[in-house]
């Protein structure tokens, strides 16, 4: 079995080559929280339902140079949702996503499914996903050096397209590792036509982590996020390291790093009964090309877990009128 998840992350790793720029996809400081939206193997591995939202502004206060214009920050909201089927062994979810950041817009709505085999000491997963993927422009927010060119184009111009995603996802107790490729079949937009040429570019991604147990209330977590650009290879690629403590299985904190970018600050808590809701902020310090940027990101995310479903069969109830 494990020579089968070798193959697997083998052919995600090479089933596209490099050919143009890459596409500017979102980037989450709270990801260990978003497994989903990285890697559809992840659907289930919970082992409960769990419905998600996150908000993410990238760069609050960020204006384009010498217009003016406000609201050119990257805004970015994730409403997700997973569930384990147990008696089938899979995992199944789902997740809508907005994004914008100056006139660019990107939706889409992706439907995933998990199948999980039980190993010795955890649980492989194969996932795959697929949905709508919609990528355009806002022209009204263009400033074009020859205003009224009948040449450029007015309005919102946007397309979608099927855009389809692959991964492999291992969790224990103690740790877990995924590697996933979005964007597989690389589809095209063409906004103005014969001008133009937008290709959706693949990405890799591999996400880990482990918990350490110190003392009796508190956990340990470091994890690891790489956004990997299959058309900018290492350079157009990014690192993320997190260090979470979780004090009683309700409060947690930590602090993390995104290479060349920020420092994060992360916390959060549990909140009711089997800590069903969690509410929790991420802020981010921008370091790396702050000639550039604004000097802060934040993010929010706010989840909620249902019961998980009863696997066992209704157990027969005889009354003195009916028997069933």
């Amino acid at each position: 079995m494990i020579r089968t998840l070798y193959v697997f992350a083998f052919l995600l790793l090479t089933i596209v080559a490099p050919t143009a720029f890459a596409q500017q996809d979102p980037q989450l400081s709270l990801y260990m929280y978003n497994p989903l939206y990285y890697n559809p193997a992840a659907a289930g591995s919970e082992g409960m339902p769990r419905i998600q939202i996150t908000q993410r502004t990238q760069y609050a206060g960020y204006q384009t140079v010498g217009t003016g214009d406000e609201g050119a920050a990257q805004s970015t909201q994730i409403l997700s949702f997973n569930m384990p089927l147990a008696k089938i062994n899979s995992g199944i979810g789902i997740y809508a996503l907005n994004d914008k950041y100056g006139p660019s817009i990107n939706q889409a709505v992706q439907v995933s499914y998990a199948y999980r085999l039980a190993l010795k000491n955890g649980t492989l997963a194969l996932g795959v996903q697929g949905g709508m993927f919609n990528r355009g422009f806002d022209f009204g927010q263009f400033r074009p050096g020859d205003p009224g060119d009948p040449l450029l184009p007015t309005g919102r111009i946007n397309q979608f397209k099927p855009d389809i995603g692959a991964g492999v996802y291992y969790n224990t107790t103690d740790y877990w590792l995924g590697l996933s490729m979005t964007h597989l079949n690389r589809a095209t937009y063409s906004y103005i036509a014969d001008r133009s040429i937008d290709l959706s570019n693949s990405k890799a991604y591999l996400t880990a982590g482990y918990r350490l147990g110190i003392g009796y209330n508190i956990d340990v977590q470091p994890s690891l996020l790489v956004q990997y650009s299959t058309a900018e290879g290492i350079r157009g690629s990014v690192a993320t390291v997190n260090l979470l403590a979780t004090y009683d299985n309700r409060i947690w904190g930590g602090v993390g790093y995104r290479l060349k970018d920020a420092i994060m600050a992360t916390a959060g808590v549990n909140l009711m009964r089997n800590n069903a809701l969690r509410i929790g902020a991420a802020l981010d310090i921008t370091v790396g090309g702050t000639q550039i940027k604004s000097p802060t990101s934040y993010e929010i995310i706010v989840g909620y877990a249902l019961p998980a479903p009863d696997a066992r069969k209704k157990p027969i109830i005889r009354t003195p009128r009916f028997r069933y």
